[in-house]
């Protein structure tokens, strides 16, 4: 069962039953009951060596052994076999001349066919004798014929027949079967591949035990057991293993043990030399059938079925169904194609080049006409080109496939050929647009040089209105307005004449440019005669250009509710490898600037989860920057750092264009609030491209750039920022808070200059837009309204700026507005309720990431958090001094329950009750309970310690 240039195997494995059946058939023959086996396998299973092995043991029995071996180069040779088994001037001697006597064409009419029968009976009778031939269909017809002869004949000698022959079309012929099946004691015996038993058994016998059971799980995986190709993986195991411990030698370990820390190489190193060779050897066993369907397999792959491999290699269905049969009990097949690819690069590498080029021509062909998927197609195609009109539709289809999938490398490749295939000019103008779409997808910077062929096509006609959308949004993107200006007036003519298609085309690129590119949408203009009564038609939505829609309603009109769920059902029937991004990227910032951050960063993270592994790619960045910009309105600072990085490494900066302002935006807007403002400062330093400012991407650029001149403390350049953000959001129709809060933003800036009263007028303002009513906007205000106002009502309008932060989740102004009521209260003279607000800010500012923030704020008003208690004792260290019980009396008085409640809540006495809030008043320092509720008042009970976190536990229970 070892390979012939593996050394001798002593043992075989699995092998118990069949060894039994063929002594137990040997200890018959020597009671003079003559029997027959035939031994059937697949290829590689071992037929040969449990012949080989019986036969051994045979010997050792005291039997005699005459032994042949069927061979394709000896078929013609008459007697070849019967001349193995019985030499002519051998003791059986006259088995040969008998079968002269018997089956030659030239016998010698000398010879007594009946006296030699007797002859070698007599020698026979001598002694048990075993006549083994193996691959006996292989043998030539004469020897078969006296093969038949001597069944027949010696049904009570002592003489045991062994022959082996292939599971599939190439075995027996069906008359010598049934020449078996007559015989009284005849056997059918057929071999299986190995367990996992099995294999764990050949590997224990030479691999140290500490591996064995992950090799045997790998190596039955890969072989299915098929004894050839198990020795072989082991043969390989063992030579890389020898190799890995050379330190100058080249690495052959798998991608998956270089990352692991041992030096164990895998299951299949790369370097698989005797793995090959195994798979030759049993494919080269003398059976062209075998041969031919086994290559069938191999070029078909998983599109492998029994009627394509026999159109594929002219072959009939029956013997096709035969191979299948042998290759599967063999363990080779799995799901109609091999178990490992290998064993069909093995074979084809050893077809002669020009025989392997056809067969990929014919399954090309074979597949095409079958339907088969476009990318399954090309892999043919790009194997041997096929000179046909529809192998250039294939390959730009499989492109476009192949990079939704995710394999870039197989788009690029079907786009070259594509291009050497085209013969017009327009299909010349299909193939650059189809390397556009491919190229953007992977870094749109790779475009460039393809762009100015594409707007010549346009000019020329030769481009599909769809194809000068994608062209309108490209020369957009990087930063080419006249000419998007061009090409999105060529489109918006053909629209004017009618031609089919571009209404569907001019409404999505339309709608595209109208959020993210104002200025170029409106320098088009619309229809030439708008009062014209035009005919209604139907006209095609695309997810892209229904997302945009909502999208530009809610930047034009604000957030509603309607708006949200329309966006939501956008995703819904969205997948990531199935949907535009542009479509995606519109319905997510419809969420984020409906003001609900919570839904979009649902969606988002499954639509990033979908996106699997993959780190790079114009999908994954502007999905990645999207993500940067919902942590940042949630206040989540290190989380919108770390996506706005990841945004901007998933393609290159010039690759990003007009773009780059969105991500840029939310990595200077995270850094300077938590602390960093010289890294915001180094990254507004990068070049960007002064067609972003005309994009909605360079709005948020320049207001995260105010806030840095904020942070630094350059008000007045900072005021210009914002009001220039909202001149220009203003004419563009984008004047909506819950996009861009530039008047609150500005307002900071008028106060740091000192000027309240402009302050209050921006607050104001904001409150009355639409939009300005939604939590994060409207807290935010009144939060600088408080601040602009008498210092007697600040602490009521805080108390509601946090209410209505808290409930939408932006940590970071959260956290503002929590250091203004903290002023405001020690200002009218709560210290009490001060130092309870300022521990609430503590525990968001460890949630967000923003300590800098937090040590920023309250640098005037708390000491920093690991000297929060240092200097008070007693009674001073106000909640921290109170005990458990006391805790879980003054939650449930903070929620209004009267003493006899509380009492039977926490099966206490209400004398017990007010005791412990008596000492609750004392170390609060407050005079009863509605001076204990207004302290606790716009604070989360359980944001403060451990201990009150447990009390609103218990409280919630």
């Amino acid at each position: 069962m070892e390979l012939a240039d593996s050394g001798d195997l002593s043992e075989i494995f699995e092998r118990t039953e069949e060894m039994a059946l063929l002594a137990h058939v040997l200890a018959s023959a020597r009671q003079g009951e003559g029997g027959v086996v035939l031994v059937n396998a697949g290829p590689g299973v071992g037929r040969t060596a449990l012949l080989d092995a019986f036969l051994r043991k045979a010997t050792e029995s005291g039997a005699r052994v005459c032994a042949a071996a069927g061979s394709s180069a000896e078929t013609e040779a008459e007697f070849g076999v019967v001349g193995q088994l019985f030499p002519p001037n051998g003791p059986l001697g006259a088995g040969f001349r008998l079968a002269r006597a018997i089956g030659s064409r030239d016998a010698d009419p000398g010879l007594d066919a009946d006296r030699l029968f007797d002859t070698l009976c007599q020698e026979l009778r001598r002694r048990p004798t075993v006549i083994a031939v193996d691959d006996a269909q292989l043998a030539d017809a004469a020897s078969l014929r006296f093969l038949r002869y001597l069944v027949r004949r010696l049904r009570t000698a002592p003489v045991m027949m062994v022959l082996t022959e292939p599971t599939g079309p190439d075995a027996l012929p069906p008359s010598f079967q049934a020449e078996l099946l007559r015989h009284p004691q005849s056997r059918r015996l057929g071999l299986l591949p190995l367990s996992r038993d099995g294999v764990t058994q050949v590997i224990a016998a030479q691999v140290g035990s500490d591996r064995v059971p992950r090799l045997a799980a790998d190596f039955h995986a890969i072989s299915g057991g098929n004894p050839l190709l198990v020795h072989a993986l082991l043969a390989d195991h063992r030579a890389a293993r020898r190799l890995s411990s050379v330190p100058s030698g080249p690495s052959v370990m798998s991608a998956s043990s270089v990352s692991s820390a041992s030096s164990t190489p895998s299951a299949v190193p790369a370097t698989s030399a005797a793995f090959a060779k195994a798979a030759l050897a049993w494919a080269y066993r003398d059976e062209p059938v075998l041969f031919d369907v086994a290559c069938g397999f191999a070029v078909l792959g998983e599109s492998a079925t029994p009627a394509r491999v026999a159109c594929l290699v002219d072959r009939g269905a029956d013997a096709v169904d035969q191979v299948m049969t042998a290759l599967d009990t063999a363990g080779l097949l799995e799901g109609g194609t091999f178990r490992s690819a290998l064993v069909g690069k093995a074979l084809l590498e050893h077809v002669d080049v020009e025989t392997r080029a056809e067969l990929r021509r014919r399954a090309a062909r074979l597949l095409h006409g079958d339907g088969a998927p476009a990318t399954v197609v090309a892999r043919h195609l790009l194997a041997a080109p096929v000179a046909e009109p529809w192998a250039g539709r294939t390959l730009l289809a499989a492109a476009e496939k192949a990079m939704q999938e995710g394999r870039e490398e197989l788009s690029l490749d079907c786009l070259r050929l594509a291009g050497q295939s085209a013969t017009t000019e327009q299909e010349r103008a299909a193939v650059v647009m189809a390397r556009v779409k491919v190229g953007w997808e992977i870094d749109p910077r790779l475009v460039s040089p393809w762009l100015d062929e594409l707007v010549a096509a346009l000019r020329r006609g030769d481009l599909r209105s769809g194809d000068a959308a994608w062209i309108v949004k490209h020369l957009a993107w990087q930063d080419r307005f006249p000419e998007a200006v061009e090409s999105l007036s060529a489109l918006a003519a053909a629209g004017e004449a009618g031609e089919p298609g571009v209404e569907a085309e001019l409404h999505f690129v339309r709608h595209w440019l109208r959020h993210s590119c104002p200025p170029l949408e409106a320098s088009v203009p619309g229809p030439s005669n708008p009062t014209r009564p035009r005919t209604p038609r139907l006209r095609r939505v695309s997810p892209a250009s229904y997302a945009g829609e909502v999208l530009g309603k809610v930047l034009t009109e604000g957030p509603d509710d309607h708006t949200v769920a329309m966006a939501e059902e956008i995703l819904r029937g969205c997948r990531y490898s199935e949907t535009v991004v542009e479509a995606l990227e519109a319905a997510l910032l419809a969420l984020l600037y409906a003001g609900r951050p919570d839904r979009a960063v649902l969606w988002c993270d499954g639509l990033l989860q979908q996106a699997g592994t993959r780190s790079t790619g114009t999908s994954v960045a502007i999905l990645s920057g999207i993500r940067a910009e919902i942590a940042l309105r949630q206040g989540a600072l290190p989380a919108a750092e770390q996506y706005a990085r990841s945004a901007l490494s998933a393609i290159s900066l010039p690759g990003w264009g007009v773009a780059v302002g969105s991500p840029l935006a939310a990595l200077v807007h995270s850094t300077t609030a938590s602390g960093m403002s010289g890294v915001a400062g180094a990254w507004l330093n990068q070049a960007v491209p002064d067609g972003m400012f005309r994009t909605r991407h360079g709005l948020l650029y320049t207001h995260a750039r105010g806030h840095y001149h904020l942070a630094v403390d350059r008000p007045a350049a900072a005021l210009d920022d914002f009001l220039t953000c909202g001149g220009l959001a203003k004419e563009w129709g984008m004047d909506v808070p819950t996009f861009l809060p530039w008047r609150t933003s500005a307002a900071r800036a008028q106060l740091a200059l000192g000027n309240p009263g402009q302050a209050r007028a921006l607050v104001r303002e904001q409150l009355a837009r639409p939009g300005g009513s939604t939590s994060r906007a409207r807290g935010v205000a009144l939060r600088l309204l408080a601040a602009t106002g008498e210092p007697g009502r600040r602490p009521a309008l805080l108390r509601e700026s946090v209410n209505l932060l808290e409930s939408c989740g932006d940590q970071v102004e959260l956290l503002r507005a929590l250091a203004d009521r903290c002023q405001a209260l020690d200002h009218v003279g709560a210290p009490a309720k001060a130092r309870m607000t300022a521990r609430h800010a503590r525990n968001v500012a460890d949630a967000c990431g923003g300590d800098a923030l937090f040590r920023k704020l309250f640098r005037d008003e708390v000491p920093d958090r690991e000297g929060e208690s240092e200097g008070l004792t007693g009674e001073e260290q106000g909640s921290a001094s109170l005990t458990a019980a006391e805790r879980r009396v003054t939650a449930l008085a903070a929620l209004g329950h009267s003493n006899r409640e509380i009492g039977r809540k926490l099966f206490i006495t209400k004398s017990t009750v007010e005791q412990h809030l008596t000492r609750v008043y004392r170390k609060l320092g407050v005079r009863n309970r509605a001076d204990l509720g207004d302290l606790l008042a716009g604070t989360n009970l359980g944001a403060g310690t451990p201990a009150m976190a447990m009390a609103s536990s218990a409280v919630a229970g």
